[in-house]
C-alpha cells in the first residue's frame, strides 16, 4: 500500500513539467552568518538563582537589527513583550511590553541571557574572538564555549540550505538555559524583492490591472483565427510588481496563500484526486508545443523523472502550503530559472511557426500551465470526493489566481470567473494551439515509463486515469485509445480510489505537507509519521514548516 500512496504522492508533481526544469544541485549546507533576514521560533527555559521562567519566543533579525519576541501564553499570536536592538553588534535592548507580568518575564531574560549573543548562537555561530567550537562535519556544529557559556547543540534542523539548532541547552555558573526551536524562516520577511526595487507602470510585457474590465480574455488567449497570442514576456519588474501586490493581498504571513479555510487546501488535501489526475494535466501542458521544447531542451525528465518531480515538489507545495517568507522565496528562485529557458522552435507546430521564439516566463504559456493543474485537480476532486457547488468553484478558481500571480502573471491577464475560465480551457481543447508533434508522444512514452517494480501497477493505472480523463479533442490527437477495456478498468481504479479515501483516516488521506502546514499554524512541529513521509519523498524532514 505505501508505494502506491507515495506515488500518487509524486505523480502529480510530473504534471508540472511545464514550469521548467528546476534542478537543484546535491544539498550543500550554507553559512548561516550570511543571514540577514531570518527568525526562529521555540520555547525557553531558564532555570537559575533568580528563580524560574518559562515562555515560546520568536527572534528576529533584519538586517542590522534584532526582535526578541516573548509569548507566554501560547506558541503563536502578537508577543507580549519584545526585547529589540537597533544594533546587534552593540549592547542596547528597548523593552516593550503590553503590562506588568509580561515586563518583569522580559526585564529577567534580559538579566540571565546575553541577548545580542543570541543573534549567533541561535544560528549556531560564535559570539566572540574567543569561542571554541566543536563540528560533527563542516557546517554541522555539536557544542560551543563561548562568553563563559557552554552550549550543547542537540538536534540540528535544514531550513531550506542551512543547518540550524532544533534543540540547545546552555549552562553557566548554575544557571541552565533549554531551548527548544520549533521553526525558522531564512529569508524574504520584510520585501517579496529587493529592497530597492520599485514598481512601476508602463514596463515592456506588462498587463495593465485597470485594463477595460468588458474586453474578452478567452479572445485574447485564444484567437479565433487559429493563431498562437501575441507573445507577452514577464521580465524580473513585472514579476516583481506581481509579487508587491499578492504581498499586499496576504493578511497573515505565516498562514501564507491560502489557509485552513481555503478551496485550495481542501481541495490538495488528498492524495487520490491529484495522483489520478497528474497524468491528464500533464499530458494537456505538454501539447502546447512551447511546453515540449522547454522540456526537450532543458529538462532532465526523461533521465530521471521521479528526481525532477521531487525537486518541482519542494517549489509548488512551498507555495500553496507555505508562509509567506517560503512562496516569496520558491517564488523568486522559480522565476530564476526560468529566465534560463528560451529558444527557437526549429520547426512548425500547429500555431507556431519554425523560427518563432519560445520562453518559459511567457505569460500566455504560464497560464495554459496554470489552468491545467487547477482544472485538472477540480475535475478529479469531484470525481473522488463529491460534487462542488458554484461558489465553491469560483471561490477556488479565484484563489488560484493568487498562485498564477506569484510566478509573475498578472491577475488581469487570466480569465475573471470559473466560467470564462472553463471557457477558456475549452477553447485551449479545440484550438491549434496544442499539437501532437513525435517529440511530444515521445515525452509520453517516457513519462509513463515506470522507473521500478514498484511503479508498474500506478503506472498503469494513470494511463488508464488519463485516457479516461483527457477532453476527446486532445485524446485523438495523442492518438490514445479510450474502449470498453480501458473503460472497465478505470470504472474499479476510480471507485476503488473513492472507497479508499472514504476508508482511511486523514492522517493517512491527506497529504504529509497539508499536516506540516496545519503544525506551523499551531506553532508546533510535525507529527513523527508526517515527517518521516516528507523525508522519504523529499530527502528532508521540513518542507514549509
Amino acid at each position: 500500500m505505501k508505494p502506491v500512496l507515495i506515488v500518487l504522492l509524486i505523480l502529480p508533481l510530473l504534471a508540472l513539467q511545464g514550469c521548467g526544469a528546476l534542478r537543484a544541485p546535491d544539498f550543500e549546507v550554507a553559512d548561516a552568518e550570511n543571514l540577514e533576514e531570518w527568525q526562529i521560533e521555540g520555547r525557553l527555559r531558564i532555570r537559575g538563582d533568580q528563580g524560574r521562567e518559562d515562555t515560546w519566543f520568536t527572534f528576529t533579525q533584519i538586517n542590522g537589527s534584532f526582535d526578541m519576541g516573548l509569548l507566554p501564553d501560547a506558541p503563536v499570536g502578537e508577543p507580549g513583550a519584545v526585547l529589540r536592538a537597533e544594533d546587534m553588534h552593540g549592547t542596547d535592548l528597548h523593552l516593550m511590553a503590553r503590562d506588568r507580568e509580561t515586563s518583569e518575564l522580559a526585564l529577567s531574560i534580559r538579566d540571565q541571557l546575553p541577548v545580542h549573543h543570541m543573534a549567533y548562537w541561535l544560528r549556531g555561530l560564535p559570539a566572540t574572538p574567543d569561542a571554541s567550537m566543536t563540528h560533527d562535519k563542516p557546517g554541522y556544529i555539536t557544542a560551543m564555549t563561548d562568553d563563559g557559556w557552554d552550549i550543547e547543540y542537540r538536534n540540528l534542523m535544514r531550513v531550506n540550505n542551512y543547518m540550524l539548532p532544533e534543540r540547545m541547552r546552555m549552562t553557566r555558573n548554575g544557571t541552565r538555559v533549554d531551548i527548544d526551536l520549533v521553526r525558522a524562516e531564512t529569508g524574504y520577511l520584510s520585501s517579496p524583492c529587493p529592497r530597492d526595487f520599485l514598481p512601476g507602470a508602463g514596463h515592456p510585457g506588462a498587463v495593465s490591472d485597470d485594463a477595460d474590465p468588458g474586453r474578452d480574455r478567452v479572445a485574447e488567449l485564444v484567437p479565433a483565427d487559429g493563431s498562437a497570442p501575441m507573445p507577452r514576456w514577464v521580465d524580473r519588474e513585472a514579476f516583481c510588481a506581481q509579487l508587491y501586490k499578492v504581498h499586499g493581498k496576504i493578511p497573515d504571513p505565516r498562514v501564507g496563500l491560502y489557509g485552513p479555510d481555503s478551496m485550495m487546501w481542501k481541495l490538495q488535501a488528498p492524495m487520490a484526486p491529484g495522483g489520478l489526475g497528474a497524468g491528464r494535466a500533464l499530458l494537456l501542458q505538454n501539447a502546447h508545443p512551447w511546453v515540449t521544447r522547454g522540456v526537450d531542451e532543458h529538462s532532465v525528465v526523461r533521465d530521471d523523472p521521479l528526481g525532477r518531480a521531487r525537486r518541482t515538489f519542494q517549489h509548488v507545495f512551498s507555495i500553496v502550503y507555505g508562509s509567506m517568507p517560503q512562496v516569496m522565496g520558491s517564488a523568486n528562485q522559480v522565476h530564476a530559472i526560468h529566465e534560463s529557458i528560451e529558444g527557437d522552435m526549429s520547426y512548425d507546430a500547429g500555431a507556431f511557426k519554425q523560427g518563432t521564439e519560445y520562453r518559459a516566463n511567457e505569460i500566455n504559456a504560464m497560464i495554459w500551465v496554470h489552468s491545467t493543474l487547477w482544472e485538472t485537480l477540480a475535475k478529479m476532486y469531484e470525481q473522488i470526493k463529491g460534487k462542488l457547488t458554484d461558489e465553491e468553484k469560483e471561490q477556488f478558481y479565484q484563489e488560484s489566481k493568487l498562485f498564477a500571480m506569484v510566478f509573475g502573471i498578472p491577475e488581469d491577464a487570466l480569465p475573471r470567473t470559473w466560467n470564462e475560465f472553463v471557457a477558456y480551457n475549452e477553447a485551449m481543447w479545440a484550438s491549434e494551439q496544442l499539437t501532437v508533434t513525435d517529440a511530444t508522444q515521445q515525452l509520453r512514452e517516457d513519462l509513463f515509463r515506470p522507473q521500478s517494480v514498484f511503479l508498474i501497477f500506478p503506472m498503469w493505472a494513470q494511463r488508464i486515469s488519463t485516457a479516461a480523463n483527457l477532453p476527446e479533442e486532445v485524446r485523438e490527437k495523442y492518438d490514445i485509445n479510450y474502449g470498453a477495456w480501458q473503460k472497465t478498468n478505470y470504472f474499479w481504479i476510480k471507485n476503488s480510489a473513492r472507497v479508499t479515501s472514504w476508508v482511511l483516516p486523514g492522517r493517512l488521506e491527506n497529504n504529509p505537507f497539508h499536516h506540516e502546514a496545519h503544525a506551523r499554524l499551531d506553532g508546533e512541529r510535525p507529527g513523527f509519521y508526517q515527517r518521516w513521509l516528507i523525508r522519504t519523498l523529499m530527502g528532508q524532514e521540513r518542507l514549509v514548516n
